[in-house]
């Protein structure tokens, strides 16, 4: 697959996921409501946990399968969930359904300025591998 293709498609997962989490949130938790699993067993399960496990299971897609559209775009959505919820979860420790939702909109600016800098940050490293400056390893040599 090409880098370009690569960076878009990492791109659009990317951003995707930061406006799924942001409306899935505004939409259903607006008033602190509490999710279903949470109701049930007391665990405080975030986006920024699912994003983890997108990320291994894209990690181990590019590991040991291939670099494709699914493992770019799973990788892109799991480090969108992750970073999503990064900022908020600086911001709060509270117990308190209803702090922590108005902590994640309080930091919708911090958090859509992380997301600039990550995206200005893959087209930096794009334009490096595309002039040059990074080699792409395509040797498929097992040690």
């Amino acid at each position: 697959m090409k880098q370009k293709k690569r960076l878009i498609i990492f791109v659009i997962f990317f951003v995707l996921s930061f406006i799924y989490w942001r409306f899935r949130v505004f939409f259903f938790f607006k008033e602190g409501n509490l999710p279903y699993i949470r109701e049930v067993t007391g665990l405080s399960i975030h986006h920024y946990h699912y994003g983890l496990i997108f990320i291994l299971i894209a990690a181990l897609l590019l590991i040991f399968y291939k670099v494709n559209s699914w493992s770019v775009g799973l990788m892109g959505f799991g480090l969108g969930s992750v970073f999503d919820a990064f900022i908020s979860r600086l911001m709060s420790s509270s117990k308190h359904r209803a702090l922590e939702i108005s902590r994640y909109n309080f930091g919708f600016w911090f958090t859509a300025l992380l997301f600039i800098n990550i995206i200005l940050l893959s087209w930096i490293f794009y334009l490096f591998a595309r002039n040059g400056k990074i080699k792409e390893n395509r040797n498929n040599v097992e040690e």
